[in-house]
This record gives C-alpha cells, structure tokens and sequence, in this order.
C-alpha cells in the first residue's frame, strides 16, 4: 500500500533557464498560496474570471503580485530581496517563471483546484446523487407492558 511521502508532490521541479542560468522551480503550498492572496486580494478575482490564460490574467489584473509568487516558486515565501528581483525581470522571463510555478502548484489545471475547493466548502457536487428513504415504524418484539406490571419510570 502507498504512504502519503509516496504520493506527495513536494519533490516535483522543474529547471527555468534564464540567459543560461538554470533556476529550479516548485509548485507552491495551500499555505503559501493563502499567504499571497492575503496580500494581494485580487487575485481571488482570477479564480471566478471566464476563460482565458491564468497566467496572462495574472500579469495583466495583478502585477504587484508577480514578484512574491515567483519568489515563493523558488523557495523564498516572503522574502522582500527576491520578491522585489523577481518583480524586475522581464516580463518574458517572469512567464517562464509562473507557466512552470502554476504548472507545478496546479498539475491538473486552476479549475480543477477551484472545483476541488468549492466542493471541500460545501457546493454542488454534480456526482451526488439524491437518495429518497421512506421510514416505516417497526413491530415490536416484546408484547405491550401493562401499567399495572410495569415500573413507573421518571
């Protein structure tokens, strides 16, 4: 049987090569990812946004929080040098940088994410299924007690 280290995405990477340099890249946690959005409350707008490129829409709805989500992509949640760097690359070499960060942190797509969380909240899961149960009373197995028999109780 698997265990949860056999299954846990924390080894995944992937190499951005800037100018020849090569960058190690991971997808980032819950964890961080609340610690961002606190930070920079737009970017709950892209979650319910129609269509279109996350990564574009991220560049173009919120810049300001480019720079800290490549930082927490390259290990530094947090941290004000490589947010402010991160924020002064290129625009080209920023893309390479979220493409493989929201590659990473969201394998199967945002969508999937965003349906995974309304689902854990409580929305419509469109696999459940209504159930109808009619409820009948049972026969008893013992006879009826008479008053005079029985003790009285509270």
């Amino acid at each position: 049987m698997a265990d949860l280290l056999d299954i846990a995405p924390s080894t995944a990477c992937e190499v951005v090569k800037i100018d020849g340099t090569r960058v190690i890249v991971r997808g980032v946690s819950v964890d961080a990812i609340a610690s961002i959005v606190a930070r920079f409350p737009e970017l709950k707008s892209l979650v319910n946004g129609e269509g279109g490129d996350i990564v574009s829409r991220l560049i173009a709805g919120c810049g300001a929080a480019v720079g800290p989500i490549i930082a927490a992509g390259v290990g530094h949640l947090g941290d004000e040098k490589y947010e402010q760097f991160a924020a002064k690359l290129l625009p080209e070499h920023q893309l390479k940088f979220l493409r493989a960060i929201f590659g990473l942190t969201f394998p199967n797509g945002i969508s999937s994410f965003v349906q995974e969380l309304t689902n854990l909240i409580g929305g419509a899961n469109e696999t459940a299924k209504v159930v109808k149960v009619r409820l009948r009373r049972s026969r008893s197995i013992s006879p009826p007690s008479s008053d005079e028999v029985s003790h009285q109780t509270m």
